[in-house]
């Protein structure tokens, strides 16, 4: 018994002591200059029992703070608070929230009263703001009894714990490159191994915003890809993930600082082979077919991010922050340009140029009380030079905001797509208990006798009927398919009965209400071997087909590539079930990337098979037929091609659709001819025999109205 108690003693000990070293550790990890919050954060999150060792680790690491003294009052003051609330009848999440909040508004006073004068200053105050809340609010989720219920806000924990530690090495640097890659490469590995690859992926682009760019993509690629593939095959999954990694860094990054990384990355790996064993894999429980669904979903998004990502590298610049090899590069030159105007003197231009880089690179400007007296005085351009130097200062300044803005508009564009997939996901597994109850009405009406209905999806719906009994049936399965259609308002299949012990299931689900037939034709310029349009025509598994028609700027190759690159982009995001409008964006911002103007019209028409709509969107296209008892429509808008504008300008139309309607989609080279009115009267049209005939008679009448002065292409589709 007695040993019993000193073991548990020198555990308890043991168990302290760590969470002291943690709490120190988070106290000196930076989050800007002179911003360190995650130590107070950590010390507000953490329950009773833990707090005094805490706050044992976060008053130490206060001497190492830019201002000891606030630094050691704010952990004192969190310390006695919440002692003092515990005391009153427990601490809620809202005083930790409050008083973390106090926290930062000392923090942001004391960054004040110092000033503010630079861009840097303003980026302090931002963070003492958000960062001391933030992660309070992050941190509490680690402690939570509810994890398996809070699982969201306990991820988010675990997140905020890699950036943090991620953060304690982002002041070290190695050939280079952030030594922060050897913990955000290490964090993101186990996250995958864990928990699975869609969070090994996030820990990826979390931890790499700390080391940098070329990280962030990088390590989100490597954790998604030894996420997927762990359970499957763990050496190919180490391997493959290693090397999509560093050639992803290497695409980002170029040469500069690659193989530095590539060696971080392959000693982490290294080590990570044989602890990897004492972490257990995360595997999933669905059923195979749920299993088979989960695994073709995976393969869908795969392909097209990874086609996507290929298309990106080519069409769009990387912003890299410039080193100081460049800084030194720059003054360099301003030197040499200043003492072009001197008859030469004794001092050495080398040590003027690596005095001003010295100052930029610690201060970040060159002041003049701290230029060397024997420069000063025998030189006469010295404070001529450090103004030059200065505004080299600005401009990288603003290029650096330049940067962000683009890595914020970048991010912008992929939340969006992300959130229409979990929009998606949701929607698709959705179960409808109002529409469960109201067939069970309808089948009960028809004798159809079940214990229960599940209906699950809002839009592609599978409906499960538990406990039929099919000898007492006596209705047939068109008319059970008739009564759920009535109900679902969609078109259902034919009853499928399961037997499972003499258990029966009778399943039906969402099939399309019509089918597409489609044709389509195209034709160069004269004197081009290449035409410059583009028309893709694809459906993707949720039951929405789509006709793409682009016309790329210009004639020839230049176009055709415009164009395509246009339609790969599209029907990738689109196959995979990305809303219309965050692909057009995408799309719109790949061509303003590109550093020559280029510009694509996108005529793009989604039919929904399910619910007998299309929706037509154009940006600068031509405009589309709509052919209805023998009755032609036109359907146009004036707005620009996508790649002109900041901020894409298309128009959007939406309509129902009949059986027998026909839908022409043209460029404008079919236009230019002269021949729509004369070939699509507004009333009076002749039956067509199929959308192959009708795209014949188009394409050939115009080729006879003029000599092809421009490319041509049409796209017939019918609704049968």
């Amino acid at each position: 018994m007695e040993l019993t108690k000193v073991k548990s003693k020198r555990k308890t000990k043991k168990f302290n002591l760590l969470y002291a070293i943690i709490g120190f550790l988070l106290g000196i990890a930076p989050l800007a200059n002179g911003i360190m919050p995650f130590g107070c954060a950590f010390l507000c999150a953490v329950p009773k029992k833990l707090r005094k060792s805490v706050f044992y680790g976060v008053l130490i690491s206060s001497l190492l703070d830019a201002c000891i003294p606030l630094a050691l009052f704010c952990a004192v003051y969190v310390f006695f608070v919440l002692a003092a609330k515990e005391q009153n009848g427990g601490v809620s999440l809202y005083t930790r929230i409050l008083l973390s909040f106090s926290i930062s508004a000392l923090r942001v006073a004391y960054i004040a009263l110092s000033g503010v004068n630079t861009i840097n200053d303003i980026f302090r105050l931002l963070a003492a703001v958000i960062a001391y809340p933030a992660f309070t609010y992050a941190f509490l989720g680690y402690f939570d009894k509810k994890k398996e219920i809070r699982q969201t806000h306990y991820d988010i924990s675990l997140l905020a714990f890699a950036f943090s530690f991620t953060m304690l090495f982002s002041s070290f640097e190695l050939g280079g490159v952030s030594l922060s890659l050897v913990p955000a490469c290490a964090f993101t590995l186990c996250a995958a191994r864990t928990r699975g690859f869609a969070f090994g992926g996030v820990c990826g682009i979390v931890c790499g915003l700390v080391s940098g760019g070329a990280s962030t993509g990088a390590l989100g690629v490597m954790g998604m890809c030894y996420g997927l593939l762990v359970t499957e095959i763990e050496p190919l999954a180490l391997v493959l993930s290693y090397m999509l990694a560093t050639t992803g860094y290497f695409y980002l990054s170029g040469v500069d600082g690659f193989l530095p990384a590539a060696l971080m990355m392959l000693f982490v790996f290294c080590v990570f082979l044989p602890f990897r064993e004492k972490l257990k894999i995360r595997r999933y429980t669905q059923s195979s077919a749920e299993k088979r669904a989960h695994d073709r979903q995976i393969s869908r998004y795969a392909a097209a991010f990874s086609s996507l990502s290929s298309l990106f590298y080519t069409v769009s610049g990387t912003t890299k922050a410039e080193s100081i090899t460049d800084v030194n590069r720059k003054i360099v030159c301003e030197v040499e340009n200043q003492c072009a105007h001197c008859d030469g003197c004794e001092l050495d231009k080398s040590e003027i140029s690596n005095f001003f880089t010295s100052e930029i690179r610690r201060n970040g400007v060159a002041t003049y009380s701290r230029i060397p007296t024997h420069i000063s005085s025998i030189c006469p351009n010295v404070y001529s030079i450090a103004r030059s130097v200065n505004n080299l200062s600005v401009k990288r300044e603003k290029e650096g905001e330049q940067g962000l803005k683009q890595l914020a508009d970048e991010c912008s564009v992929f939340s969006s797509l992300l959130i229409d997939a979990a929009k998606k996901q949701e929607s698709s597994t959705k179960n409808d208990k109002a529409l469960a109850d109201m067939i069970k009405t309808s089948l009960e009406a028809i004798d159809v006798k079940c214990d229960g209905v599940r209906v699950t999806g809002e839009r592609l719906r599978e409906i499960t009927v538990y406990g039929v009994e099919p000898e007492k049936i006596t209705c047939s399965p068109e008319e059970i398919s008739s009564v759920v259609a009535n109900a679902t308002k969609t078109s259902v299949s034919a009853p499928e009965f399961l037997f499972h012990d003499g258990y029966v299931l009778m399943k039906l689900q969402t099939v399309p209400a019509f089918k597409i037939e489609f044709a389509k034709l195209s034709e160069a310029k004269n004197g081009e071997a290449v035409c410059g349009d583009t028309v893709s025509v694809f459906e993707n598994d949720e039951r929405y087909f789509y006709c793409l028609v682009s016309d790329g700027m210009g004639s020839g190759r230049d176009a055709a590539l415009t164009s395509r690159l246009s339609a790969i982009l599209l029907e990738k995001l689109l196959s995979v079930g990305a809303e219309k409008e965050s692909a057009l964006k995408l799309l719109n911002k790949a061509l303003l990337e590109k550093e020559e103007e280029i510009f694509a019209t996108v005529d793009l028409l989604e039919i929904d098979r399910v619910l007998s709509t299309a929706t037509l969107i154009k940006a600068g296209a031509a405009p589309t037929m709509l052919i209805r008892n023998g009755r032609s429509a036109l359907l146009e808008s004036r707005t620009p091609p996508a790649g002109i504008m900041k901020n894409v300008i298309a128009d959007k139309k939406t309509f129902k659709l009949q059986k027998g309607d026909m839908i022409v989609m043209l460029s404008d080279g079919i236009l230019q001819t002269g021949s729509d009115s004369r070939l699509l009267p507004e009333s009076g049209l002749p039956p067509m025999p199929s959308a192959r005939a009708l795209a014949t008679k188009i394409f050939r009448e115009s080729q006879q109205a003029c000599e092809t002065a421009d490319d041509m292409s049409v796209c017939v589709l019918r609704i049968y």
